[in-house]
């Protein structure tokens, strides 16, 4: 081969690697946190979906998945099955908040239930419909500081029309009714604007997963899409934004912090076992 004929191959692979990465490849997480310092729990397979995570009060941490309606406690140590509930029909569940003590499970067409004295004999579930009847999909809840309230990201919904956008809608605790007006919408060129010195024009605004860290009170939001985490104020700001390795992160799904401000990320088998990742955080 001529070295004409090299340097044309090269200058080919070179733009295909260019149109296939679409932000930087800087792999990081955000401040107090290490990629290569962190623990690797294993899960049993009845976890091979897992879609959800929540670190309770109390010490405990929750689980679901997203092919059948049971909650799950798992040993935070071995990642072993302590134990289950199942609290409504099988359906396709996608996120995990308990807020007093009554547990919000998020369907993926935004339906959310509301399951008092979980993990007891004395359960009682409640659902509540999404208002807006259009094709739609959601994945990620999580609970402000502000207001009761719950924040329901859209992952992929048909009004928002591509996945440069993200609709966020509100669920009042107090009425238990939806807001049928977007809460906020997160926006592509939002996040480029608040970090020019990344390449973002190609970053898909679909999150996976959401929750807020105990120390700083920011609120991380995490998609298993693009496989990126996001750090904002909870009034809405840009604050932090990272790419995450395949390597590590094979479907990124669940996100919760402990007390202490250890990160734990879960992550769907994909052809693997589902494990969940533990951060320590380090400030």
């Amino acid at each position: 081969m001529n070295t004409a004929k090299i340097s044309l191959l090269s200058a080919l692979l070179l733009t295909q690697c260019a149109e296939k990465r679409d932000f930087s490849q800087d792999y990081s997480l955000p401040q107090g946190y290490q990629l290569e310092q962190h623990t690797t729990l294993y899960l049993p397979d009845a976890l091979e979906e897992i879609s959800g995570l929540e670190w309770k009060d109390n010490g405990e941490l929750w689980g679901i998945e997203d092919e059948s309606s049971i909650l799950y406690q798992i040993d935070p140590e071995s990642g072993k099955i302590l134990k289950k509930q199942k609290f409504s029909k099988n359906k396709d569940i996608e996120d995990l908040l308990v807020y007093r003590d009554t547990a919000y499970v998020l369907q993926s067409n935004g339906d959310l239930y509301e399951v008092s004295a979980p993990m007891t004999d004395d359960f009682l579930t409640r659902r509540y419909d999404f208002p807006i009847d259009q094709k739609r999909d959601f994945e990620a809840i999580v609970t402000l500081d502000t207001e009761p309230s719950l924040l329901l990201f859209c992952k992929v919904c048909k009004w928002d029309k591509n996945p440069s956008r993200s609709s966020v809608y509100r669920f009042d605790l107090v009425s238990k009714t939806y807001q049928t007006d977007p809460y906020m919408v997160l926006k592509r060129e939002d996040l480029q604007a608040a970090f020019p010195e990344k390449d973002l024009s190609q970053v898909k605004m679909q999150p996976a997963a959401a929750a807020i860290h105990p120390i700083t009170r920011e609120l991380y939001l995490m998609s298993s899409t693009d496989r990126w985490l996001l750090v904002m104020s909870q009034q809405g700001d840009f604050l932090e934004f990272h790419q995450l390795p395949a390597s590590y992160f094979k479907q990124p799904e669940g996100i919760t912090f402990d007390a202490k401000g250890n990160l734990y990320i879960s992550n769907e088998a994909r052809d693997g076992r589902p494990n969940i990742l533990l951060f320590p955080y380090q400030p």
